[in-house]
């Protein structure tokens, strides 16, 4: 019942997938990243592509309109007279040096894969999934590069991807510490996805302007803290402090906000199992560790490997047949720098790692660039810093996980495209609004200021000169009545004395 349930709701709206490109990008990444086919317990339904194919085609075919400012310029002068606003359609995709990359990527997988003693067939269902994340990842940088777009698209990714870590979260409170796996129970993958999320999340809730909205987010930051913790994932838990602590040291009241770290990580950790207490023991004694200690020796298999092929590797996605061959055992790397270079070789592993490297360099300098901006364009230094700590996470966790293609880690790629060109926008329609209003104030006539004068030449209180007074006029109308001519004074009889 849950199932049909769930087909038939992706069967209604998939009319506006195809007709509202935008709103079928955010249904396709509920649908990747959250998987609510685990929730109806078929998680072979390929729901995903269901979604991505009229995606693709409504992209092409109606695409996003935007409204576009553009400036008006006086004909003689060539001096801008005003802005007008018109409704445009938006590019197919946003100009940018991550997507070359990723055309030279697949590209350079889909040549030497042709070259390496390995089956086709073997990894042919892993380079379809790649083409179509970074597809869509590169539709994702057309559809959303205005600001309201990206706003939606960015908490959009955010709660789907942590869906998983917050109902984990509740969880633990209801029923105690117990191990979190999330959607599948690879509870390193689950760890791995949640730590990435966890400064989208916060730092978005930084920048909402209803304060209602900021307690929930906030909440569902501390539920994905909490399912994190239950996932008793190593790799997580370093991950975890490298984000808490760059997530309290950027705060305005840094040296509280790193103590009351300690202290929340202090309680949870004496309120937490024995099990999740051992683990993280493991990772101050890890030459005690069996599983470290194997660790090491598969790295030093990845270093091997990559001696005895070193221009090209032994193909991609195929270290772990390789491995088989040479030892007979069929294990990852557990290091996505090491199983990607054995891979791709000296020829491909640049390519990749140029893709990770250069986006984390461009989000730093734009985060550090952005906080000179206007206290109403605070939203670009959050939204970037949350994107440069959830990559900053991956990358820590990939020095003892295997996720070198994670669709995550490419989605923040092209968020970080959709961003920087939402913010230049953002920036030059505020430039040519401000020139309009200085050519519409300096076009204006200034006004007349009306000059009171004395009613006479008197110096004033402190003057000891007399004034003159004006005659006072008669016949004129003062307020509105004539006062006519003043009457004459009586005549008064002239006596002549009296003798006496």
């Amino acid at each position: 019942m849950r199932f049909l349930l769930y087909v038939a709701i992706l069967v209604v709206i998939l009319p506006f997938v195809l007709t509202r490109p935008f709103f079928g990008l955010c249904v396709y990444y509920v649908v990747s990243l959250l998987q609510p086919k685990l929730l109806c317990w078929h998680g072979g339904f390929q729901d995903a592509m269901l979604v991505g194919v009229p995606l693709v085609i409504g992209a092409v075919a109606f695409g996003v309109k935007r409204i576009a400012v553009e400036p008006e310029t006086d004909r003689k002068t060539g001096q801008i007279i005003g802005v007008r606003e018109k409704l445009v359609r938006n590019q197919f995709f946003e100009p940018a040096w991550p997507i070359v990359l990723f055309v030279l990527l697949v590209a350079y997988i889909s040549i030497t894969r042709l070259f390496v003693p390995y089956p086709l067939s073997h990894t042919s269902y892993q380079l379809r999934g790649l083409c179509k994340v970074l597809l869509v990842v590169v539709l994702l940088t057309g559809l959303a590069s205005d600001l309201r777009r990206f706003r939606i698209l960015y908490i959009v990714v955010a709660l789907a991807t942590s869906f998983w870590a917050i109902k984990g979260g509740f969880k633990v409170i209801l029923l105690g510490p117990h191990q979190v796996y999330g959607r599948t129970y690879d509870n390193n993958f689950f760890a791995l996805v949640s730590v990435m999320t966890l400064p989208m999340i916060f730092y978005f809730s930084l920048s909402v302007r209803h304060g209602r909205w900021r307690p929930l987010l906030l909440f569902c930051a501390a539920m994905v803290c909490l399912g994190i913790i239950g996932s008793r994932s190593r790799a997580g838990f370093v991950a975890f402090a490298f984000v808490l602590l760059c997530m309290a040291w950027s705060s305005r009241y840094r040296l509280r906000t790193i103590f009351a770290v300690v202290v929340v990580a202090t309680v949870a950790m004496s309120m937490s199992g024995s099990e999740i207490k051992e683990r993280i023991d493991s990772i101050m004694a890890y030459r005690e560790d069996l599983s470290a200690s194997s660790r090491f020796y598969t790295w030093r298999v990845a270093r091997d490997l990559l001696e005895e092929s070193p221009l090209i590797g032994v193909g991609f996605n195929n270290f772990e047949m390789a491995k088989d061959r040479k030892l007979g055992v069929r294990k990852a790397a557990h290091n996505i720098y090491l199983q990607n270079a054995a891979e791709l070789g000296q020829l491909g592993h640049p390519i990749w790692l140029a893709i990770l490297l250069g986006t984390l360099i461009s989000l730093y300098r734009f985060m550090r660039w952005s906080r000179r901006m206007p206290a109403d364009m605070r939203w670009a230094y959050y939204w970037s810093r949350g994107l440069l700590l959830g990559l900053s996470a991956f990358c820590i966790h990939g020095m003892f996980h295997n996720e070198e293609y994670l669709e995550l880690m490419f989605v923040i790629v092209g968020l970080n495209i959709a961003l920087q060109a939402t913010t230049r926008r953002e920036l030059r329609h505020r430039r040519l609004y401000a020139l309009a209003e200085e050519a519409r104030k300096s076009s204006q006539p200034p006004k007349r200021q009306r000059r009171f004068k004395p009613s006479g030449p008197h110096g004033g209180l402190l003057s000891e000169r007399p004034g003159r007074l004006r005659p006072l006029p008669i016949g004129r109308n003062l307020g509105g009545r004539s006062l006519g001519r003043l009457p004459r004074p009586p005549a008064t009889p002239t006596t002549s004395p009296t003798p006496a």
